[in-house]
């Protein structure tokens, strides 16, 4: 090898130490880092917080770990218990439920009494109570009323949590995310257990409200169904015995009347003259309107009078009583007899809804 060969050869081997060497230093080429791929812990996800009534959720909540009595009370109280307490539920309500209570969460909460000393006593007690009231609202609501629990409550479960909801001192109820909830307060785990579901029909009725303000919750509709349905055509064969005609129609105007009502609880600072659970009573009230408008009509003479009768038909052409909310009256000062276009409506307004609803036919004569 020449002088000129052994010295390219040697200058190749200074070229590729120096090249290990940059390469051992950390002075190589590198990637910009926004051309590295990102690891997946920096990637961003949305996380979505479901809205919840309870506070806290139990889900992720800290749990304890119960000592090994309360264990033992759990297995031979309320696990022993709980397949034939879901049994009669299931069979109560026609379709499978079950109980899904985690007791080692609910027990953070216990402070004192069986709560704290023997909660699967505590939790049977409660789930007792439960299945109590849901057999008094069966018996109350009917079928309707059980198709609409295992509608709204999809899941066919009984849970407990705590809460913060306003209204509820000791225990109550919710039906949220498919699930029916007993409820219990803070500090009050293991009080008043029996009365967690008494109000269960105002949850179903909470849970079925439609945003539409026109369509009737289910309380308005069992309180029809219950109060007003069987009553109203021995009132209607009144009206047609006592102006001798063979056809009347009563219109009870109920979504119209509904929403009126709805709408002045939203606005008005006076909704508390209104009576309680107003839904509820719907029904009952508007019967009470028609049964004495009738009764008023009899005691006026109208039921032996041919003259009566006869001015009756000729004002009220088409043959119709309706019932209807306005926002003033004409002469009235709680309700009135007002004709309009052929129809006889017995009228009122928000504000006096139910209110002395025993002589809404007063001025009949009046008007005719």
């Amino acid at each position: 090898m020449g002088f000129f060969d052994k010295a390219k050869a040697s200058l190749a081997d200074i070229q590729g130490d120096l090249t290990k060497a940059t390469a051992s230093l950390g002075l190589g080429e590198k990637k910009s880092e926004s051309s590295a791929a990102q690891p997946e812990s920096s990637k961003s996800t949305p996380i979505n917080t479901p809205a919840t009534s309870v506070a806290p959720s139990a889900a992720g909540a800290p749990k304890a770990k119960l000592p090994l009595a309360n264990r033992k009370n759990v297995r031979d109280v309320w696990e022993a218990a709980q397949p034939d307490l879901e049994r009669k539920l299931s069979d109560l309500l026609g379709v499978s439920w079950k109980t899904d209570i985690d007791i080692p969460y609910i027990y953070t909460f216990a402070e004192s009494g069986y709560a704290k000393s023997t909660p699967g006593d505590m939790v049977k007690s409660y789930v007792e109570g439960a299945l109590d009231s849901i057999e008094r609202y069966a018996d109350q609501n009917g079928e309707d009323g059980k198709s609409e629990l295992n509608t709204l409550a999809s899941s066919h479960t009984i849970a407990m949590d705590v809460t913060s909801k306003p209204g509820i001192n000791y225990t109550g109820c919710e039906i949220a995310g498919g699930v029916l909830r007993i409820l219990f307060v803070k500090d009050m785990l293991g009080t008043n257990v029996a009365d967690s579901l008494v109000y269960l029909s105002e949850a179903v009725n909470d849970a079925g409200t439609s945003s539409d303000d026109t369509s009737l919750d289910f309380n308005a509709r069992m309180g029809i169904k219950n109060d007003y349905e069987p009553e109203i055509g021995a009132v209607q064969a009144k009206f047609q015995k006592i102006l001798a005609t063979p056809t009347l129609d009563i219109e009870p105007n109920f979504e119209h009347n509904y929403a009126a009502i709805k709408a002045f609880i939203k606005t008005s600072k006076r909704s508390d003259t209104l009576p309680r659970e107003w839904q509820k009573s719907l029904g009952r009230f508007t019967l009470d309107y028609f049964q004495n408008f009738a009764e008023v009509m009899e005691n006026k003479g109208f039921g032996d009078d041919d003259m009566l009768q006869e001015g009756f038909k000729e004002a009220v052409e088409k043959n119709q009583v309706a019932l209807r909310i306005v926002d003033k009256l004409s002469k009235g000062s709680y309700n009135e007899p007002f004709i309009e276009n052929g129809v006889l409506y017995i009228q009122t307004t928000t504000e006096n809804w139910a209110t002395n609803v025993g002589d809404p036919a007063y001025q009949l004569i009046d008007i005719l």
